[in-house]
Order: C-alpha cells, then sequence, then structure tokens
C-alpha cells in the first residue's frame, strides 16, 4: 500500500471509529486532540476544545483537576504524533479531503494562501482560541451581564464548524439549527452556521481550507519542537524545484526555501507527508519517529507515481 493509499484509509478508519464507536462501546475520553465533536451522539472520544471550555467555565479545584488531568493525556497525545492528528485522523480534515477530491473530478482549479497572506490571517485562529479561553472566564466570573455568561460556557463550540457539519453527516441533523434560546445563542448559532458555510466553500476551492484557521491546531503547533513525528530535510539533495509546496495541502513554502535546516516541521505543517511523497530527489526529504527514518523519498517512488496517473 502506497503512502497516499495509507493516509485515506488511516483517515476513513479514524472517523468511523471516533464518530460512532460508541455503539461498538468505544470511549476515548475527553481530550481527543482532534475533532470528535460532543454534538455527535456515537462519538468514542470529545475534542479537548470542550473541556478546555467547560473547565474554565466552572472555575472549581475539582475542575481544575479535571482539567489538568486531561491537559496531561491531550499534550502526551500530541508529543506521540503531532500535527499527523490533522493530516491523518481528523474528521473534519476527512471531509475537506473528500470536497478537495471532488473538486479534481468536476477539474474546479483551486486557490492557493501565500505565506504573507496565512501570516496576515493568524488572528482568525488566535480570536477563536481567544474566545475559548476568555468568555469561558467571564462565564466563570460574571462580573456583568450575567444572564448572557450563562449560555456560553462553551463558546467556540457554539461556532466551530465540526458542531455543524460532523453531525449532518452521521445522521444527527437535528443538532444544525440556529437555536433562538437565548439572544447569546442566537448569534453564535448563526455565526457558527455561517462559519461552516464558508468552510464548505473554501474547501472546494482551497485544500484544507479550515486548518488555516483552527485554534485546536494552532494549541498542538505549540509541541512541535518535542513531538516525536518529524519533518526532515537534506539541503544537499534538494533542488528548489518546489514540488513539496506543489503538493502540500496548507501552503507551506518553507519546506523548500529553508537552508541549513534540518529539521523543517512548521506551525502550520500536518504532517500528512505529501510532501516526502511526491518530492522527486533520493533522501532528500524524510519523515522520522524519535529519531528514526520511517518513510523518504525517492526517485523510483516519484517516476512509478507519475506513470500510474
Amino acid at each position: 500500500m502506497n503512502i497516499k493509499n495509507l493516509r485515506w484509509t488511516i483517515l476513513f478508519i479514524s472517523f468511523f471509529v471516533l464518530l460512532f464507536g460508541a455503539y461498538a462501546g468505544l470511549y476515548f475520553g475527553y481530550f481527543i486532540p482532534t475533532f470528535s465533536c460532543c454534538y455527535v451522539r456515537a462519538r468514542a472520544g470529545t475534542c479537548f476544545m470542550l473541556t478546555l471550555q467547560q473547565t474554565i467555565a466552572s472555575f472549581t479545584w475539582d475542575s481544575t483537576l479535571i482539567f489538568l488531568e486531561r491537559f496531561f493525556y491531550f499534550s502526551i497525545l500530541v508529543i506521540i504524533l503531532g500535527r499527523a492528528w490533522c493530516g491523518w485522523i481528523c474528521p473534519l480534515g476527512l471531509f475537506q479531503d473528500v470536497l478537495d477530491w471532488i473538486r479534481t473530478k468536476l477539474s474546479i482549479s483551486y486557490i492557493r494562501f501565500s505565506t504573507k497572506l496565512v501570516q496576515s490571517l493568524a488572528w482568525i485562529k488566535w480570536t477563536f482560541f481567544s474566545i475559548a479561553v476568555l468568555i469561558p472566564v467571564w462565564v466563570a466570573f460574571p462580573l456583568f451581564c450575567p444572564y448572557a455568561a450563562l449560555n456560553l460556557n462553551i463558546p467556540y463550540c457554539q461556532l466551530c464548524p465540526g458542531k455543524y457539519i460532523l453531525p449532518l453527516i452521521v445522521g444527527n441533523p437535528d443538532r444544525i439549527a440556529v437555536n433562538f434560546n437565548s439572544v447569546a445563542n442566537l448569534v453564535t448559532s448563526t455565526l457558527g452556521l455561517a462559519f461552516s458555510s464558508i468552510t464548505i466553500i473554501g474547501a472546494m476551492i482551497k485544500r484544507r481550507f479550515f486548518c488555516t484557521f483552527c485554534p485546536l491546531g494552532l494549541m498542538m503547533s505549540w509541541y512541535r519542537k518535542i513531538s516525536f513525528f518529524k519533518l526532515k530535510k537534506d539541503d544537499s539533495k534538494c533542488t528548489r524545484c518546489e514540488i513539496c509546496y506543489n503538493a502540500c495541502p496548507v501552503d507551506i513554502e518553507d519546506v523548500y526555501k529553508s537552508i541549513g535546516k534540518k529539521d523543517v516541521t512548521s506551525a502550520d505543517c500536518l504532517l500528512c507527508l505529501k510532501c516526502v511523497e511526491n518530492c522527486p530527489e533520493d533522501d532528500a526529504l524524510s519523515a522520522t519517529y524519535l529519531g528514526k527514518t520511517i518513510y523518504k523519498s525517492s526517485a523510483k517512488g516519484f517516476f512509478n507515481k507519475k506513470e500510474k496517473q
């Protein structure tokens, strides 16, 4: 099995295990570093973003202990796999990849985000992260508008495209609606549906569109220096052909542009290994785990793939 087929296989298996696993009695906890949405009834684990918001909003000694325990497990999982959780496991990532596959079948051209544009848009994921942290603080200490605060203990979950897209896919459409229970719920659910629509449209014209704005991905990127899974480059074998950039679903230029840097695992890298898979130079790019090479680029693999296309 080649790396492309392996990635798709793992993505589909992960999708069904995470979103339907409860039917088989599976449950992995509230610290999963990928979108396994709390609004999916049969999920086999819950996204860490829920824990982050709920424990801050509670702000008790018990909730702090719960948070520390779940944060520990979340951190261990991210250290073990890094952002491969995004590239290989995330259900919302699979959804975007399927839309991208449909786009290619319809021969629709896609757009790219330059490094400068990605940097200028970074405030969006930081805003999502800030919402997930600061509004629950307000809920814990409602010094003003306490009634509104009561309805915002998990504000990011109300905005997240995963809340609306994943339940729709797995057959929980009742979760996808504007919530009229309060003004706060009305605003957040309306914005959430808008963000979901933008994500669907965006994923049809830009590969892994939402990954650029994902606050969970932002949190995982903080572990890249200590995670076991790395993307490495041998400068002496790189010809700066830009094929890695063309293959990258999040348009990372640093892999081919970097000079003198062996570890090229950038903050936005999903560790999908498409760059390694498509690199035409022997050993120019490699994926390592705990310092051991587990997959590397090769001219033979590149030309074999071209022949099959």
